[in-house]
């Protein structure tokens, strides 16, 4: 006599699905609703800001962080994220506005057209670095890449191409992007609308490949090369994507902001302004997505409005020493990752918190 035991189905999908954290997913979803709740808020900002006293001055500040924006993001995810130490970056956005600047003023190709130069031409040079860098490890990359760095400065000053470099002065009368009847009495505003599309293009892009199985595999070469290329990461492949990657949207802001200000100068490759974008990504969070898109907020708001006040305009570099030094010690992560594990902690509370964290350090999803 036998005895037939239950049938008993056991979906192994759906029990891993059970403990994966939908935050580790490598192609984590937008989320949509909430970006079409914020669409009507930042399409009437401008509107706003351009009928009241004092509020062209901060559409300027807006489009000044589209710009130094895309840039501190493309650096985060090349810096901290993959572990590719290139301060070239600037000489990358140099070389994109450089090029708008050359085609629209001596050449006449209109503005709307020459600023999609900028971008080829940082990724073309971001190519021909790459190649030779690339293979490199550690401090010769940062040697390497602080060596165009400075060669482009003393091109840009010293050449005898005056025509292509403008000199010390650099390029002047640049034209500005011609917005036509739209443009006029709201030239900021339409900037503003400029700056916002193609941040919020770089910024989706920059987190796709944040959270993907690419962004993965950057972060496994950072943290574990020899593990990396043994699950069939090609390393210098991989690397040389993202560095032409980044170099893109970096020369895309460049052709923005050199069409706003109708001028780029060679004191943009100057020491005090890569020393700037490295503190936007540290004060604001290393190796996070929204570290430098809040560091660089936090701060322009810091040096163009906080700091031009009165005497303290003097004190803007020891401030943003102090900072730095106290941020290393205090805030290793950065600002926005302590801002936001508070937020956390006073929405969800310190029991649920607790919980999570139990959760995490067994090994299982947390509770929902």
């Amino acid at each position: 006599m036998t005895v037939d035991a239950p049938e008993t189905t056991f979906d192994a999908d759906e029990a891993l699905d059970a403990r994966l954290d939908p935050r580790a997913s490598p192609w984590v979803r937008p989320r949509w609703l909430l970006l079409l709740g914020l669409l009507p808020f930042a399409l009437a900002l401008p509107l706003f800001l351009n009928s009241v006293a004092g509020g062209r001055f901060w559409l300027h500040l807006l489009i000044i962080f589209f710009v130094w924006g895309i840039v501190t993001q493309s650096w985060n995810l090349l810096l901290a994220v993959s572990g590719i130490y290139s301060f070239g970056q600037i000489a990358l956005y140099a070389v994109g506005g450089w090029t708008t600047g050359y085609l629209a003023t001596h050449v006449g190709v209109n503005p709307w057209i020459s600023i999609w130069f900028a971008p080829v031409a940082a990724a073309i040079a971001a190519v021909v670095i790459g190649l030779p860098t690339l293979r490199l490890r550690g401090v010769y990359v940062v040697l390497i890449t602080l060596a165009f760095l400075e060669l482009l400065r003393n091109f840009l000053v010293n050449s005898p191409y005056e025509k292509i470099s403008g000199g010390g002065y650099g390029l002047l009368y640049v034209p500005k992007l011609d917005f036509g009847s739209l443009g006029e009495g709201r030239k900021h505003v339409m900037f503003y609308y400029t700056g916002l599309v193609l941040f919020t293009i770089a910024t989706y892009w920059i987190w796709r490949v944040f959270h993907s199985p690419l962004g993965m595999a950057f972060t496994a070469l950072r943290d574990s090369e020899a593990y990396a290329v043994s699950r069939g990461v090609n390393q210098f492949r991989a690397r040389l994507f993202l560095f032409v990657f980044c170099a893109f949207f970096t020369g895309l802001a460049a052709g923005l902001m050199t069409h706003y200000q109708g001028s780029i100068s060679p004191s943009i490759l100057g020491f005090g302004v890569l020393i700037n974008l490295l503190a936007m990504i540290v004060i604001g969070g290393w190796g996070t997505f929204w570290g430098p898109i809040f560091g660089t907020a936090f701060l322009i708001l810091l040096e163009e409005k906080w700091l031009r006040a009165g005497e303290l305009q003097e004190y803007r570099k020891l401030v943003l020493g102090l900072m730095l030094a106290a941020i290393a010690v205090l805030a290793p992560r950065g600002l926005f990752p302590v801002i936001a594990d508070g937020v956390r902690r006073l929405v969800k509370g310190p029991e649920r918190e607790e919980e999570e964290e139990i959760a995490e350090a067994a090994g299982e999803a947390p509770i929902t």
